[in-house]
């Protein structure tokens, strides 16, 4: 009798740890509404574009980032700073509404070119789970990228983990200038902008 009842108690154990694990998660049948494999509040690099797909071709660099999180508004945005003086701020597209509510979905962006150090136009939309979503492209100035000595980039160089609100999850990153072209937590940023002759930044922002 005693190892049956241990038996049950352990069912009931695995049961209920596979039901928490699915309910953070945002698995079925949890929160059908939200974005799956991703805790509430969080945000999460997801599968780039394969390089050797097609599609690939047509472009210089892109990804895909997948949210769960209460807030108003969700802002994709391209700047380019020259040290530390932003010369350029253009809102790429945005989604969102005058009060909080359960913002969940994906973003998908992509930089047409064959270069990522030539881009040419920037393409990128946010979609909720409740259907809707936004889309929109920027052509980027051609003046931006026209003299590069010593040049880096990244895609998506953020980690998984809680949002921060306001907080800018770079989504594809660029830095010129004559001294070192490598890229950490603090490229991005005003100690770093200063370290640079150029840095150009594709964001999104959650409020």
């Amino acid at each position: 009798m005693k190892k049956i009842a241990l038996i049950a108690v352990g069912i009931i154990v695995i049961l209920g740890g596979a039901l928490l694990y699915l309910n953070h998660m945002n698995y079925w049948p949890f929160h059908t509404d939200k974005e799956k494999g991703i805790p509430d509040g969080e945000i999460k690099n997801m599968n780039q574009l394969d390089r050797t797909d097609e599609l690939s071709l047509l472009l210089a660099a892109s990804g895909k980032v997948g949210y769960n999180v209460k807030g108003s508004n969700v802002s994709i945005y391209f700047d380019v700073y020259k040290r530390d003086k932003r010369v350029l701020h253009k809102l790429v597209t945005e989604f969102g509404s005058e009060k909080d509510t359960q913002l969940s979905g994906t973003i998908v962006w992509g930089i047409l070119g064959f270069d990522v150090f030539k881009p040419t136009e920037i393409r990128a939309a946010v979609s909720n789970n409740d259907g809707a979503t936004s889309q929109d492209s920027f052509a980027i100035p051609k003046d931006i990228f026209g003299k590069i000595d010593n040049a880096g980039a990244q895609t998506q160089p953020f980690e998984d983990g809680k949002i921060k609100k306001g907080k800018k999850y770079i989504l594809q990153g660029w830095v010129m200038g004559k001294e070192n072209t490598g890229m950490n937590e603090n490229t991005f940023s005003d100690k770093g902008f200063k370290n640079q002759e150029q840095t150009v930044m594709l964001y999104v922002v959650f409020k």
